[in-house]
């Protein structure tokens, strides 16, 4: 979608926090026939984060919006919307957004979540950039955090050793924009779903009768954790996002050169090394947190992002492109100029 509005949309801060809890690929040797080597030629994981007992996902999303704030220079009374992103609320209600929304004191901010399971930042942005880009907001924070290790089932190899927990976050500011000005901030996106693969990968919540499941899903046996096809979610996963980056690229009469950096859904090395080929985008140029955090879902893109900024290897003037895959099935790519 080409973006024509009167308001540019800009990130001008970012944050991150992850639980202080370490799950190595040793400790996973313990729990599930696996080993180092093993996961780490798969999926390029060394190391997950965990949440203990007493912390929450609220929390953690409350702590990197601070970290975000902070970085922008924006007291919290100035933010008039806050946007989450999780399938991992502590809550089935109050939303995430209003516990952060307390959390930091934000008394001026519209609070609500959003479900796009590893693509939920993207849908996010996506949405909060459109209130700041129709006049209705002027200062948003976009917050993804989730404790996704509380749904695996670690008997499961194919997916306990792929999930951490983590939180990010960014602040957007809309500022006027001048006649004939090229647009800054928010430049096109791309979001797709197909719920007729809804199989590919789901959770159901507790009491949802089975007789349902099964008007979409042949899988044997039913569990309230994570599950996917993962042979189905990396071929998904790879041509959805390289397409859909693909037709912004093109849309915008650029050339991959012209795209300064690649911040995907860090759900699987070989995945993200098989989309930066597919787009033409090499290695240097991709954001990566994949290897410490692994997979963090809807948390993953602006905890790379975080840590790309924070090492300066995010410029004013960069075109940045956010990329992810997901669960029902939903993907989508943002494209931002710095």
């Amino acid at each position: 979608m080409i973006i024509i509005s009167r308001y540019h949309v800009e990130i001008i801060g970012t944050g991150s926090h992850v639980p202080a809890g370490i799950v190595t690929n040793a400790d996973m040797e313990k729990l599930v026939d696996t080993n180092d080597e093993w996961i780490r030629t798969r999926t390029g994981i060394r190391e997950r984060r965990k949440l203990a007992p007493d912390e929450t996902v609220s929390e953690m999303a409350t702590e990197a919006a601070r970290k975000a704030l902070e970085k922008a220079s924006v007291r919290p009374e100035e933010i008039d919307l806050i946007v989450g992103a999780t399938i991992t609320g502590d809550f089935v209600f109050p939303p995430m957004a209003a516990m952060v929304q307390a959390g930091i004191g934000a008394t001026n901010a519209t609070a609500f979540d959003t479900n796009g399971v590893c693509a939920g930042f993207v849908y996010a942005l996506v949405q909060g950039s459109q209130f700041l880009q129709n006049g209705a907001f002027r200062t948003a924070l976009i917050v993804a955090a989730e404790g996704i290790t509380r749904y695996l089932d670690y008997t499961d190899r194919n997916s306990c050793i792929l999930f951490g927990d983590g939180a990010g976050a960014v602040v957007l500011r809309a500022t006027e924009a001048i006649a004939d000005e090229p647009v800054r901030g928010l430049v096109d996106f791309d979001l797709r779903t197909d719920g007729n693969r809804a199989a590919v990968a789901f959770t159901p919540r507790n009491g949802v009768p089975e007789r349902f499941i099964r008007t979409f899903s042949e899988r044997e046996r039913i569990t309230p954790y994570i599950w996917q096809d993962g042979r189905a979610m990396f071929k998904a996963a790879v041509t959805g996002m390289s397409e859909s980056v693909n037709r912004i690229i093109a849309r915008q009469h650029l050339s991959p050169d012209e795209i300064n950096l690649l911040v995907p859904h860090q759900a699987n090395l070989r995945i993200i090394e098989a989309v930066g080929e597919r787009v033409s985008i090499p290695a240097e140029r991709v954001a990566l947190c994949i290897e410490e955090y692994g997979n963090t879902s809807a948390a993953s893109i602006p905890l790379a992002f975080d840590k790309w900024n924070r090492l300066g290897r995010v410029k004013r003037g960069d075109r940045v492109m956010f990329t992810a895959f997901a669960g029902g099935l939903t993907w989508g790519s943002a494209l931002f100029k710095m």
